[in-house]
């Protein structure tokens, strides 16, 4: 079916959204055209906004607003900062939020490294994650140490991402665990169930 150009348009641009096919994208489009234009100018307002007020943060890569530097949790004295949970994105990050037993801060890659593409580590933000060890230090005198929660999902491509954060930090000393196999393989901690993510927490063993 030939769509007038405008909705045709629409459909092209939804379709390329993550989750998003022609079909799903067609439905939405005629789904908009039935609300009213003050309905659509606030779903427009909405998309711009999040377009220039959300920027990322210049420590863990979360997401933040009005042009902080640091997001609220890097801001957060109460956080421990020597605490370091790695995840692959930032809806892992809200799920751990939400399950209130991490007090600790983050380190969002923003992706994960391919075991059949080893140069796709040039694309999410592992070398950032080895420097920001790198300037914490090493502790001297016995004094508090770095610890790195490894808690990329258990998938082939995540458990690959792991081992290669474990090989390049633990030449600096760090302590590196992994979170507990509460979790089944396969499965994405955005969609875990808050006692499945405190209890992956709570076992998590060093490695």
């Amino acid at each position: 079916m030939n769509f007038p150009k405008p909705i045709q348009v629409f459909i092209d641009e939804f379709a390329k959204l993550p989750g998003l096919g022609p079909r799903t994208a067609a439905r939405l489009a005629f789904w908009l055209l039935k609300k009213s234009p003050e309905e659509i100018q606030r779903i427009a307002n909405a998309l711009i906004d999040l377009k220039t007020s959300v920027h990322i943060c210049t420590q863990c890569f979360n997401a933040t607003e009005n042009g902080q530097g640091l997001c609220t949790i890097c801001r957060d004295p109460n956080r421990n900062q020597k605490q370091i949970l790695v995840i692959e994105k930032e809806t892992d990050l809200a799920s751990l939020e939400k399950a209130k037993a991490y007090h600790g801060v983050y380190h969002v890659l923003g992706g994960t490294i391919s075991p059949l593409d080893p140069a796709s580590v040039e694309q999410i933000r592992f070398p950032e994650l080895v420097e920001r060890i790198k300037k914490l230090g090493v502790p001297s005198n016995g004094g508090e140490g770095v610890e790195v929660i490894l808690a990329t999902n258990p998938t082939t491509e995540g458990d690959f991402t792991a081992m290669q954060i474990e090989r390049a930090l633990k030449p600096l000393g760090t302590k590196i665990t992994r979170l507990g196999r509460g979790l089944p393989t396969g499965s994405d901690i955005e969609f875990a169930d808050e006692a499945t993510l405190r209890s992956a927490l709570e076992g998590r063993r060093e490695v």
